[in-house]
């Protein structure tokens, strides 16, 4: 999955990160997200932490991924910090950095058109939500489509 996505924005669930340093080289060492400093000078406190950036490469070992991102190149995208995303907080963050992906492996696309991207990062997946009808549409006064439990 994670080679369809070289090239383009992405939003990882993420465990440990290493930022790039001013040479574009990470640093020696992966921090675990936990004791992220956040521009506000607060901590995740056990939110998940997602990192957003132009996926460049990973490396894949037993039962751990690391991947390497670039800056994200939509610029209309969240400010590092705390969120509201998809009916929870968490914290996202912007590449440049490498970063160690949480278990189970989250990695998905980010839209690139300014209003999807904020649509998605707010309100849960459209694969998830269940297209009713409405009671008049099917006759039955059943908002279920007909189906009765």
């Amino acid at each position: 999955m994670l080679d369809n996505l070289i090239g383009n924005d992405v939003r990882v669930a993420t465990s440990a990160f290493s930022p790039v340093a001013w040479d574009g080289a990470s640093w020696p060492h992966l921090v675990p997200v936990g004791k992220l400093i956040l521009p506000d000078d607060t901590l995740p406190d056990g939110l998940p932490v997602f990192f957003e950036g132009r996926l460049q490469k990973f490396e894949r070992q037993i039962g751990v991924v690391f991947v390497s991102l670039e800056a994200i190149t939509s610029p209309d995208t969240a400010k590092d910090g705390h969120i509201y995303f998809r009916g929870r907080s968490a914290v996202v963050i912007r590449g440049p950095a490498v970063v160690q992906l949480a278990f189970p492996f989250q990695v998905e696309k980010l839209p690139a058109d300014e209003h999807n991207y904020w649509h998605d990062l707010r309100f849960a997946r459209a694969q998830f939500e269940l297209p009713f009808s409405s009671p008049e549409a099917n006759g039955n006064g059943d908002a279920a489509g007909g189906v009765k439990s």
